[in-house]
């Protein structure tokens, strides 16, 4: 009876430490796979960190004094990490020449990368040089939370629902980080496709919104998108995790919140 104990505790304690525990595949295997594909692995350190200490943790919804989203953005009085099978890094530390954007399937380990745009705050829409103050379809240099900045925010997201929107389908983005990104949905920052994003890079630049190809924003929303009743969030969705100068100062293994 004791050797049959021991033998059930060993086994415990490997389904545990298991990578297939609740369906995913171990860090390494992602790892691996993000390094294959030219992905930055400081920047996944962030995210494991944010998985590991803040899935338990409820973030709350910023409530504006005046909104003309309310069902979209503030159907939720609060944010919480479930357990999604996907998540998506956006590493703006890398060039809009290549691809910067990855995502990931916790299940499978694969990694999915493809070229998105960033947002232009002060520069025209295709702005090809960088200059002070300014961004350019190369780099993101200038990030901002506020509104009417056209800028893009970094830090840490929740996918919610979809809409269809001006450029077809959309993805909102509800940010989770205060006075860093927690205006990203009343600011409209959404993941939508353009014209001018290829498979492999940008060729403009957005109003603040990241953007993807026609080719990749059906993939990206469907595995992304969390749970809704019309235009309304009952459940977000992936991990969304935009890497800018500010991350790029965290220590490997950190998520500053």
């Amino acid at each position: 009876m004791q050797i049959f104990k021991k033998w059930e505790k060993i086994a415990t304690i490997l389904f545990l430490i298991s990578p297939l525990a609740f369906g995913r595949v171990s860090w390494s295997v992602i790892e691996q796979n993000l390094r294959d594909n030219g992905g930055d692995l400081k920047a996944l350190s962030h995210m494991k960190c944010f998985i590991d200490e803040k899935s338990n943790q409820r973030f709350s919804t910023k409530r504006p004094v005046q909104s003309f989203n309310d069902d979209r953005c503030y159907s939720l009085d609060s944010l919480e990490l479930g357990d999604h099978r996907y998540m998506t890094l956006i590493d703006y530390m890398k060039p809009g020449t290549k691809r910067r954007m990855f995502l990931i399937d916790l299940e499978s380990g694969a990694v999915r990368p493809m070229g998105v745009g960033h947002g232009r705050y002060q520069s025209s829409y295709v702005k090809l040089r960088l200059k002070k103050n300014k961004n350019s379809v190369k780099w993101a240099r200038y990030f901002s939370n506020q509104p009417g900045s056209n800028a893009p925010s970094s830090g840490f997201y929740l996918a919610g629902q979809e809409y269809v929107g001006k450029f077809g389908r959309s993805l909102v983005l509800h940010g989770l980080e205060e006075d860093v990104n927690d205006n990203a949905c009343e600011r409209a920052i959404v993941i939508h496709k353009h014209l001018m994003v290829s498979k492999r890079r940008a060729y403009v630049m957005s109003s603040g919104c990241p953007m993807v190809s026609w080719s990749n924003i059906d993939g990206v929303i469907d595995a992304l998108k969390g749970r809704q009743q019309g235009i309304k969030l009952t459940q977000p969705g992936g991990l969304v995790f935009i890497y800018g100068p500010r991350e790029s100062g965290w220590s490997y293994g950190s998520c500053v919140l």
